[in-house]
C-alpha cells in the first residue's frame, strides 16, 4: 500500500487547523437553515398525519405518490429554511446606526445630520 501526501500523518493537509474552520456567518446561517428545514419536515409530516383537507387520501390514491410526498417535503423545507435564515439575519444586532447615504455627498441633509 502506497503512502501519498493524503495518507502522511505529518502532512498539514490531514490535520485540521483553525484556518480551515467554517466562518461564523456561514455557521450561523447553516444553523438557522437546519432549524427551518427541521420545522418544515415536521409541518409536512403533521399535514400528512392529520389528513389535512384530505391530503393523505389524495397521496394514497395517486399513481405516483412519491413525487407528491417529495414535493411536499422539499418545498416545505425550502420555505421554512429560507424564512428561518431571513429571521436570523434580520434580528442580528446593529453596532451603530445604519446610515446608507453617501458620506461624500455634501448636499444630502438627511434626518441623521
Amino acid at each position: 500500500m502506497s503512502t501519498g501526501p493524503l495518507h502522511d500523518p505529518a502532512s498539514p493537509v490531514t490535520s485540521r487547523s483553525s484556518k480551515t474552520q467554517i466562518p461564523r456567518l456561514i455557521r450561523f446561517l447553516g444553523l438557522h437553515l437546519a432549524t427551518g428545514v427541521a420545522i418544515g419536515v415536521i409541518v409536512a409530516s403533521l399535514m400528512i398525519w392529520s389528513n389535512l383537507s384530505g391530503l393523505k387520501d389524495l397521496i394514497v390514491e395517486a399513481h405516483e405518490p412519491f413525487i407528491a410526498i417529495f414535493l411536499l417535503y422539499a418545498f416545505n423545507a425550502l420555505t421554512f429554511g429560507s424564512v428561518s435564515m431571513g429571521i436570523g439575519i434580520m434580528t442580528l444586532p446593529y453596532d451603530s446606526v445604519c446610515d446608507m447615504r453617501d458620506p461624500h455627498d455634501s448636499d444630502d441633509q438627511g434626518p441623521l445630520r
